[in-house]
């Protein structure tokens, strides 16, 4: 075997030749990128536009807000009725509450954000419970064992509600989770967080919807 720089023999499955320095492997490489850029031009044209159309869709859904049919419920609007079963039988009508104040938190047990804050709304609704506070935890697509499983595991007894055929996450528009929407006697949406709360800010709404 030739050198194909300087003509010297090569080793046999030699990579290098010690004369010139030339790689087989860098070699091999340099063909592949040349053959990959004598594609027709049509092709690297259809893929350039491919990508760029991905590109704009992606960012048109991160940047674009949803409009009112697809958004979550907002503050000082009628918080949306459901009825789902609870964990430990029975079920729960939102409407039936009115009269009281309710939080509402979607969760599961495979997000790290919810498991953080829900030992914070189980102390501030033992605080509360007392004065009528209601509290749902509303569980996402999760059996009950799982469920079962977890409130176990963490030591943590809030009324947790099963929302298996998502209709309390279609009523209220869910898309990230935790959510939680704190809700007046009324049946008013008075409060809405679409990210992990603090202890502050929960005991923080929860007062301003005592004080109602």
């Amino acid at each position: 075997m030739l050198c194909p720089e300087c003509r010297t023999s090569l080793q046999p499955d030699a990579r290098y030749c010690h004369l010139c320095g030339w790689d087989s492997k860098a070699a091999a490489a340099a063909r592949r990128a040349a053959e990959l850029g004598r594609r027709p031009a049509w092709k690297r044209w259809v893929s350039g536009v491919s990508l760029g159309i991905m590109a704009f869709v992606v960012l048109f859904l991160l940047l674009v807000p949803r409009t009112d049919a697809y958004a979550v419920p907002q503050v000082g609007s009628p918080a949306p009725d459901f009825e789902i079963p609870a964990l430990d039988g029975g079920s729960v009508r939102l409407s039936d509450l009115r009269g009281q104040p309710v939080i509402i938190n979607f969760w599961a047990t495979w997000c790290p954000p919810c498991r953080k804050e829900m030992p914070d709304f189980q102390e501030v609704y033992d605080r509360y419970k007392g004065d009528g506070l209601q509290f749902y935890a509303i569980n996402v697509g999760e059996s009950r064992v799982t469920v079962r499983d977890f409130m176990a595991r963490i030591g943590v007894d809030l009324p947790v509600l099963i929302d298996a055929g998502e209709e309390a996450q279609s009523a209220y528009n869910i898309l990230p989770i935790p959510a939680t929407f704190f809700i007046d006697r009324e049946g008013i949406v008075r409060a809405v967080y679409q990210y992990q709360m603090s202890r502050a800010q929960i005991e923080f709404e929860v007062q301003r919807l005592m004080a109602r």
